[in-house]
């Protein structure tokens, strides 16, 4: 026992410290110390602990109880001298401490055992099964032992006792039969022949291996051979493991998942990834824990009849003389012995069960693309998921190919091979073989992967295993309809799509993920990888796959528009149930958000496919979902892409609308001159089509431009123009909007007095009309003008309604608005210390919305605020921060507005020089806003 003790698992459970004995008082207790060492170094799932120690039925307070039990375990082996041994996990616990098993493995030091594996525990499931195990390394130990020890005199006796307590090994009856004829009791040595063999043709219809009837009729004949003490085998040891592959790298987690040598391991994950190298690997590491020898069969070249043939001659069975069922003489002949079994590139479940051996004292290793689960249907499988390679593993295989030197002289391109080859192991491989023939720079074969397909530079020449052939050989095992999904979500144009989508197009989602073609990359979304994406998109024809896929989108993003904004009403389209939320506008908001990254790939691919309709639909039914969360810049190329496509269709008034929510999209990212531009063309647009709401809309976004152009007068113009259009038409909604745009404006004119009346007029009607967006939005204008009148208690009231309201309705936008302006009020009350956690918060979300222009503002009353708590430092940090970022949004006078705080803060720092600059450039900009 080391310094730090010991638990002991085999024999009574107990754990012995260095200041004596754990004090585990109960069942429960000695069952969590027991399953914890048997997973030592490892964490162990709660789920899992639950499972081991409860079975199919546990209790309601079984974790809770499971919590309490670690408690008092981890305070037992505090007190016996090994505090932190039990740590607590990510989703479990883990017990770190030497255990007298795993010395045993390592050592076969028969010495260490004390009566029956995990003596004084109730486990279940797993937990038997690793008592079975336990069991089964102690016997083939004692088997190995008494084999060396055959002229003893206590070794008959001993053998005899082994064999009444497995009666059906054929080793241990072996090996008295030696001890019996070597002590002249050559009768009583055929006997226990005879009582093995009634015994093997009672319980399992088979007869006693080759091995042991070779040694049976020895004794017959007193082979003189038999007076040796040493055991001559009479078949020949397999040892069949193909050669390591050089240079291997990484996988260490995986590696030390299989310490515990599981009975049956699958290898499992996509093609190219290494799982035959992992495979072999592992084996050569394990392999002398397997002295009976070990089995490699590649199941692609056999059926699993030619299988066990072939597993039954390595075994010494001759071909000749194969019995009607090989799968019993199989388990007959792998009963009581210690082997390898590695099955390689496995294709079903169906293939694997006949060969699994009768106990679990050998070890079956299988390799395939497919998770093969329904194998766990018929046994207990331990499964290793090998993924990709990370970076630096990826490097680390590179340089062991070319040298470490070549690749430190090229540290940058090799980082880019690795992304190209997208850090899976076989085509990093083939690029390295290739690397390693020629005297080439590591880059020219990156610039060589950029310029053509990578699928036909991935290869060498002389070997026909390329990342092309073996995703093909993947492929070629799918069902048509999961190949058709194959090709279709090989078109997909984003980093991962939902399982929903896939669904919707048709079955075979689940085959494509069994086959390790598509990955789940988690919250119920999956992805291909990159080089599996370009294989799938040469894989065949598409029929009316990409046309599918977009109207699934028009669906989905119909049925959010109908959520989020129904006035948004230009495109109807069936309705649909099948959808992945419910009419919940926070649901609806966040199946989106998930998407965001995708959409805009997703209306690239309606132009690129020349599909014009479900261009400018799908861009105009994002609408709302842009007006709640921003992302101008993305929205900018939709709407581009959507006003093209419907000129290209000859729709006036889809043009029109588009080239509406271009001009918004343009405002939000500071290009006001370009929006103006286009809503004007729109407007001539709505007017020769005599719409009145449309023309009614664009009055209001021009007055919108005209405000942020500080166009005053202008802007109450058109929103004069807005209302009485609205009021045509018949829209309350759209009055009240552009009353409040009105007052808005008022409010920025610096005439708060006059905002008030149109403000609250429109917030009555947005109540009336349950409208909660522009409720906020109208509470937000309303505590400006409270604000402006020096009325700061209901400016915060107004602000922080606004700040609820926006976060109900998961508005990122206008939650930001309300932050930043609870923010400056709470400054102007005196309290900067509450106005920075406003600010803050209100900077995180103008960071995550995209929005350079609020996030300059913020950081601009960031430094305001800090001003006021005299860090100046940190002021002028925020100064530079937001100077910087107003660049990407020009608005000038918010520019000089930051310049003109910047030279208070450089006057109060005593640069005077610094501060003139400021205020000139303050100066100037204000002076150029006035004229223009």
């Amino acid at each position: 026992m080391g310094e730090r003790g010991e638990v002991r698992i085999l024999g009574p459970v107990e754990v012995c410290g260095p200041l004596g004995r754990a004090g585990l008082t109960g069942v429960r207790q000695r069952s969590v110390v027991a399953v914890l060492a048997l997973r030592a170094g490892t964490p162990v799932p709660v789920d899992r602990l639950v499972d081991v120690l409860w079975g199919d039925d546990p209790p309601r307070t079984a974790v809770r109880s499971l919590h309490s039990y670690v408690a008092r375990v981890r305070q037992a082996l505090a007190d016996c001298g090994m505090p932190g041994a039990l740590v607590t996990k990510p989703g479990g616990y883990q017990l770190d401490a030497s255990v007298d098993a795993e010395r045993f493995e390592r050592t076969r030091d028969l010495t260490l055992w004390r009566g029956e594996p995990l003596g004084g525990t109730e486990l279940f499931g797993w937990g038997r099964a690793e008592i079975g195990r336990l069991r089964e390394q102690r016997i083939v130990a004692l088997e190995a032992y008494w084999a060396q020890r055959l002229d003893r005199q206590d070794a008959i006796g001993e053998l005899e006792r082994l064999v009444v307590s497995h009666p059906t090994r054929e080793r241990l009856t072996g090996l008295l039969m030696r001890a019996l004829h070597l002590d002249g009791r050559h009768a009583d040595a055929l006997e226990a022949f005879q009582r093995l063999r009634s015994r093997l043709a009672d319980e399992l219809g088979a007869d006693p291996g080759p091995e042991l009837s070779a040694l049976h009729t020895a004794v017959l004949r007193r082979d003189p051979a038999l007076q040796s003490t040493t055991p001559r085998s009479h078949t020949t040891r397999p040892a069949q493991l193909p050669a390591r592959a050089g240079h291997f790298t990484g996988r260490a987690t995986e590696l030390a998942a299989l310490a515990g040598l599981p009975p049956i391991v699958v290898v499992s994950g996509v093609a190219g990834v290494g799982k035959t190298t992992f495979a072999v690997e592992w084996a050569h590491r394990v392999a002398d824990r397997f002295p009976d020898g070990q089995v490699f069969l590649d199941l692609q070249r056999l059926t699993p009849a030619q299988a066990l043939t072939e597993v039954l001659h390595a075994l010494g069975v001759p071909a000749d003389r194969t019995p009607a069922d090989p799968a019993a003489l199989y388990r007959t002949l792998t009963h009581g012995k210690r082997l390898l079994i590695v099955l390689d590139d496995v294709r079903r479940a169906r293939d694997v069960l006949p060969l699994v051996p009768g106990d679990q004292g050998n070890l079956l290793l299988v390799t395939s693309r497919d998770t093969l689960s329904a194998l766990g249907t018929h046994h207990a499988v331990h499964t290793v998921r090998l993924g990709l390679l990370t970076e630096p593993e990826a490097h680390d295989l590179l340089a062991g190919i070319l040298g470490a030197p070549r690749v430190h002289a090229e540290s940058g391109a090799t980082a880019a091979l690795a992304v190209h080859c997208g850090l899976l192991p076989l085509a990093l491989r083939i690029a390295a073989a290739r690397l390693a023939v020629r005297p080439g720079r590591i880059a020219d074969l990156v610039r060589e992967l950029t310029r053509n397909d990578p699928l036909d530079v991935l290869a060498v020449d002389g070997d026909d295993r390329t990342v092309r052939t073996v995703f093909a050989s993947a492929h070629r095992t799918l069902s048509p309809q999961a190949a058709w999904l194959f090709r279709v979500l090989g078109e997909h144009p984003g980093a991962s799509f939902p399982a929903d989508l896939a669904d919707a197009l048709g079955p075979g989602l689940d085959e494509l993920v069994a086959s390790h073609l598509v990955s789940e990359v988690g919250n119920g979304r999956y992805a291909l990888h990159d080089l599996i994406r370009l294989f799938a998109r040469q894989s065949g024809d598409l029929g009316d796959g990409v046309q599918r896929l977009l109207d699934r989108y028009l669906t989905v993003v119909h049925a959010a528009n109908d959520v989020l904004n129904p006035r948004h009403d230009l495109v109807t389209r069936p309705r649909c149930d099948d959808l992945p939320f419910t009419a919940d506008r926070v649901e609806v908001l966040a199946h989106l958000d998930a998407e965001r990254d995708t959409l805009l790939h997703v209306i690239r691919l309606a132009a690129k496919s020349g599909l014009r309709e479900q261009t400018w639909q799908l861009a105009y039914l994002l609408t709302s979902y842009f007006e709640a969360r921003g992302n101008w810049a993305d929205r900018v190329e939709q709407c581009e892409h959507a006003v093209e496509a419907a000129r290209a269709l000859g729709d006036r008034r889809a043009e029109a609308e588009m080239l509406r929510g271009l001009g918004i999209a343009l405002q939000m990212t500071s290009r006001i001159a370009e929006a103006m531009v286009v809503q004007r063309q729109a407007l001539a647009l709505v007017r020769e089509a005599g719409d009145l709401r449309g023309e009614a809309r664009l009055h209001n976004n021009i007055g919108n431009a005209h405000s942020e152009l500080r166009e005053f007068d202008l802007a109450l113009e058109s929103y004069q123009a807005a209302m009485r259009v609205h009021r045509a038409a018949g829209d309350e909604v759209g009055v009240a909007l552009a009353r409040r745009n009105l007052g808005y404006t008022c409010v920025r004119m610096g005439r708060p007095r006059e905002a008030v009346e149109p403000l609250f007029a429109a917030l009555e009607t947005f109540r009336a009309k349950a409208n909660p967006r522009l409720e906020a939005a109208t509470l937000m204008s309303l505590g400006n003008a409270f604000h402006q009148l020096a009325d700061r208690a209901p400016a915060l009231r107004y602000f922080g309604d606004a700040l609820r309201i926006s976060r109900e309705v998961t508005d990122h936008r206008f939650e930001a608005d309300a932050l930043a302006h609870l923010g400056v009020t709470q400054l102007a009350l005196g309290d900067p210390v509450v106005a920075r956690e406003h600010l803050t918060d209100a900077l995180a979300v103008c960071r995550a919305l995209g929005d350079r222009h609020r996030e300059a503002s913020a950081l601009h009353h960031l430094a305001e605020t800090e001003l006021a708590l005299d860090d100046l430092a940190a002021a002028r940090d925020h100064l530079v921060a937001a100077l910087a970022v107003r660049a990407q949004a020009p608005d000038g006078f918010e520019e000089a507005s930051a310049h003109r705080t910047f030279a208070d803060l450089e006057g109060r720092c005593g640069r005077w020089t610094e501060a003139a600059r400021h205020w000139a450039q303050a100066l100037r900009l204000f002076t150029s806003c006035r004229r223009s």
